[in-house]
């Protein structure tokens, strides 16, 4: 168990509480490849995981970036948009939300803009389970800088190390360590040896709960032979 209590848990969105990375690649692959610049999964993984659209693409098209980075940015939105009906949550993030006492404040802070994230958890009737939402409109620094969850922490008005993170990416742990927030790194099988860092490290959210005291409590899976 961690030495702080917890007051509140800050879910990243994509790749933790929905499956929509394999969308968000998709539409933003579909919308370089159409002004010729190529991105592979491995790519968006390293580049684009974690971060917000605008840093993400900045990195990929460098000096393109200020002549082609709207338009691109633009066509990505569009095409994801058109595809929210096929983002779902994982059952394993919707199962530790509803068993997450109600006495520990649940939010989001996420580089995905308004729009999607509102969207999407309009969809899996899951906008009332949150008392804050972070968006990439909300901070100035993407992650890994922390202050997607320092944002979060204002305005749910708790102390950062009274914050448990959940990410999946590099940057993401490191924005959470950066905020001196205790973070647990759920690997959604990518095997990212970056993610080391994490105060815990999981398979899968079913490891994980929280005490109604705010105690942190990361259950080892047991193997059994067959």
């Amino acid at each position: 168990m961690h030495p702080f209590l917890i007051r509140a848990v800050l879910f990243d969105f994509d790749g933790v509480l929905v499956n929509s990375e394999p969308i968000r690649f998709q539409a933003g692959a579909k919308a370089l490849a159409e002004i010729g610049v190529p991105l592979t999964w491995e790519g968006f993984v390293k580049t684009w995981l974690g971060r917000t659209d605008e840093a993400a693409l900045a990195d990929i098209l460098g000096a393109r970036f200020g002549a082609d980075g709207k338009r691109v940015m633009e066509r990505r939105n569009a095409l994801y948009e058109a595809r929210l009906d096929d983002v779902m949550p994982f059952p394993d993030a919707a199962q530790l939300v509803r068993r997450t006492p109600l006495d520990i404040r649940l939010g989001i802070a996420t580089g995905s803009r308004r729009v999607e994230v509102e969207g999407i958890l309009w969809r899996a009737v899951l906008t009332e389970s949150f008392q804050t939402l972070v968006t990439a409109e909300d901070y100035g620094r993407a992650k890994p800088a922390p202050d997607p969850f320092l944002t979060a922490a204002r305005l749910m008005k708790v102390p950062p190390a009274t914050c448990l993170v959940i990410e999946d990416s590099p940057a993401g742990v490191a924005a959470a360590l950066a905020a001196g927030m205790p973070v647990v790194a759920v690997n959604r099988s990518r095997g990212d040896r970056a993610l080391d860092g994490a105060t815990w490290r999981v398979a899968t959210l079913d490891q994980l709960s929280v005490t109604p005291r705010g105690e942190v409590v990361v259950q080892e899976i047991v193997q059994t032979r067959g």
